[in-house]
């Protein structure tokens, strides 16, 4: 009686012991999931929500012709001599004068890019005592007398040009095609020009056969000067519709115009647009 007794007993031993070691396994899979989820780095969230931010952009005050924009703010607070002001009081603090405001403004901050839009400056801050370190500033300078500035919290400043900071109507593709009609042909003989040998990485001077063509989109069109041999010139139709292949010669934003594409950009081929 006393055996059975001893033998239940060891039973039921036995199967705590069962249910002790599956607790605690689980318990030590859980941490050792916890510790590699810590070892694995987090992503940085300032830089998530500048990439996904929509730049909310709105008017802030005027100034001559010039406008002071906010992106993602409803205000923005400085840290001027010891107290905390509004940007309107900043600037009027410097009679009002952006420039004053700007070039008081930049031993806090770092210039992060400038453009070859005609000199638009991106800045980001430095100076965290001064200003937020989120803030970004795009001061603009654009060929088209553009010179209006923005402040913006987490802001993407690709995204902000695409919604129309410094101007509208900018694209960043570095390969694209435009489909444009070739207008005219005219023959201006041969000349000498300067052409850049991959080969010897030098500059030679080299006798070619240019021609001017005459792109037309709408009712605008450019004109253009290239040198092409007879069997390129003679493949091309006048009033005929072509693809344009371009490449982005600086990488950066630039304005969806002939222009500013034709002057910017390298044209690296032309093929006759399929019916």
């Amino acid at each position: 009686m006393r055996a059975k007794k001893m033998k239940i007993k060891k039973k039921d031993y036995r199967k705590l012991n069962r249910i002790l070691a599956c607790f605690f396994t689980i318990i030590i899979i859980g941490l050792v999931c916890i510790f590699i989820m810590g070892l694995i780095p987090e992503k940085d969230q300032s830089a998530l929500e500048t990439y996904n931010v929509n730049n909310t952009i709105k008017e802030y005050m005027r100034l001559d012709k010039r406008t002071v924009y906010l992106a993602n703010l409803e205000e923005l607070t400085i840290n001027y001599e010891g107290e905390k002001i509004s940007l309107k009081d900043y600037i009027a603090r410097h009679d009002n004068d952006l420039d004053k405001t700007m070039t008081d403004l930049e031993n806090a901050l770092n210039e992060k890019r400038t453009l070859k839009d005609g000199g638009t400056i991106i800045y980001e801050v430095k100076d965290k005592d001064v200003l937020n370190k989120d803030i970004t500033i795009i001061k603009c300078h654009t060929e088209d007398g553009n010179e209006d500035i923005y402040f913006g919290k987490n802001m993407n400043p690709t995204n902000a040009f695409k919604n129309g900071a410094c101007g509208k109507n900018y694209f960043e593709e570095v390969s694209f095609t435009r489909v444009y009609t070739l207008k005219n042909i005219k023959d201006l003989g041969f000349k000498e020009a300067e052409i850049y040998n991959p080969d010897t990485k030098k500059s030679e001077m080299k006798r070619s056969h240019y021609y001017e063509l005459t792109i037309e989109d709408n009712d605008k069109e450019v004109k253009i000067e290239r040198a092409m041999d007879d069997e390129s010139i003679k493949a091309l139709i006048k009033g005929e519709k072509y693809t344009f292949y371009f490449q982005n010669k600086y990488g950066e934003l630039i304005k969806d115009e002939m222009e500013d594409i034709f002057d910017k950009c390298t044209l690296e081929k032309i093929v006759l647009l399929a019916d």
